[in-house]
Order: structure tokens, then sequence, then C-alpha cells
């Protein structure tokens, strides 16, 4: 392949230096072309926002939103949004690189994205979160579509903030589009078993690695 050897992990908590980190082991392993080594290893697209939210108390916080989209190589992007105060750049473009390689591992024809807010949902009123959802949908109706980028729930959001998100989209193209989103509640078109899945991914994976190595579930601690 003839690829520079990365430079060691300076911080190992960057999740965006942990990504690359694998993604080199594994494109080394699956003997990677340059070239598409080269196109995989930086977003595809990066957004960055200032969103002005009207609080309870009648003041005007700025938070900041991101969106990411790794790849949409193979369908439209999709990922999900999380509120956290944790939130960071290098962040949303390693999850939204891990997305990419889901999708493609299992041979679903999307993309990979990811977005979030950097906020504490805790510490917010219902309604500061819908204005703050609202306003961040408002700012990404460009990149969100069907056909190009979907968006779902993420920690600190779920199906609430979906209906949001699609109602806002829905409002600029000046009709509904239930499709935007994903992780919507089930009488705006989502899925039955939508807010299981991700936990029953991980129960479905972590029995079948401990079946691998011939550990017993009843007896394991974790």
């Amino acid at each position: 392949m003839g690829y520079i050897e990365p430079a060691p992990i300076k911080d190992k908590e960057n999740p965006f230096e942990s990504m690359m980190s694998r993604f080199h082991i594994a494109a080394q392993a699956l003997g990677l072309d340059d070239e598409i080594y080269n196109v995989l290893k930086s977003p595809y697209k990066q957004a960055i926002v200032s969103l002005p939210v009207t609080m309870d108390d009648g003041s005007i916080k700025v938070f900041e939103g991101y969106r990411v989209i790794h790849s949409n190589i193979l369908g439209p992007s999709k990922g999900g949004v999380r509120f956290d105060m944790g939130v960071n750049l290098d962040e949303v473009k390693a999850l939204a690189a891990w997305m990419t390689w889901k999708c493609a591992v299992v041979d679903i024809p999307y993309g990979g994205a990811k977005g979030g807010i950097r906020c504490n949902p805790r510490e917010m009123s219902p309604g500061e979160i819908e204005r703050l959802t609202r306003a961040y949908t408002q700012n990404m109706h460009e990149i969100f579509g069907p056909d190009r980028d979907i968006p779902a729930p993420d920690m600190g959001t779920g199906p609430r903030e979906m209906a949001w998100m699609m109602d806002e989209y829905s409002r600029a193209q000046g009709m509904t589009v239930n499709a935007v989103v994903t992780g919507k509640p089930i009488v705006l078109g989502g899925s039955l078993g939508r807010t299981e899945a991700t936990g029953r991914g991980v129960m479905i994976s972590a029995l079948a690695a401990m079946e691998k190595m011939k550990i017993n579930p009843f007896n394991a601690k974790c």
C-alpha cells in the first residue's frame, strides 16, 4: 500500500485519533488501496453552527452545534444527534466514521454521519430543549434530507427530539417529510423496537462473543 506510518497517538482520549489508529490497522489488514484510504480518512462534510436560544428566564444563550458527514458513497448518510456537554468536533468526526464502518460492514446502503450540540439537557426545560432542537434543524435543513442525510436519536435525545426535528424540517420544505429522521414516535411513522435496538444489539453481540470465548453468561460479571 505504501502508507506513511501514523504518528503515535498523543492524546489517547481523543476519539478521532483513536478511530484513525484502528482504521489504519484495518486498512493494512485489508490491503486497502491508497486512493480509497485517503478518501475515507477525511470527512466529506463538516458543519459547525452557533445556536442562539431564548431561555425560560428571557436570557439568550448561544450553543454550538455540529454535523459531520463522513461518507455518502454507499447512500445517504445516517447517524445520531447527541446532546451532551462533552460534544466536540473530534468526537463527532470519530462517531461519523464509525457509522460509515458499521453500515458498510453489514451491507446497509447508507453512509456515515453524526451530529451533536454541546449542552446539558438535564439542566434544561422541555421548552428550552425544543427551541434548541428546532434552531439546530433550521441551521441544518440544507444538509438533512431523506436522500441526503438522516438524523437519529443518540445520547441525550429520543423520539421527542426527533419529532421536533421532523416537524421543523417539514415546515422548511412546506410538506410533511416523515423519512427525514429515524427514531421518531410510532404515531409519526417510527419503527417498532427502535428504542430497544441499541441495547438489544449490545446484548446479542456480547452473548455471541461469550459463546466464542466459552464464558457462561450466568456466571459472568461485568
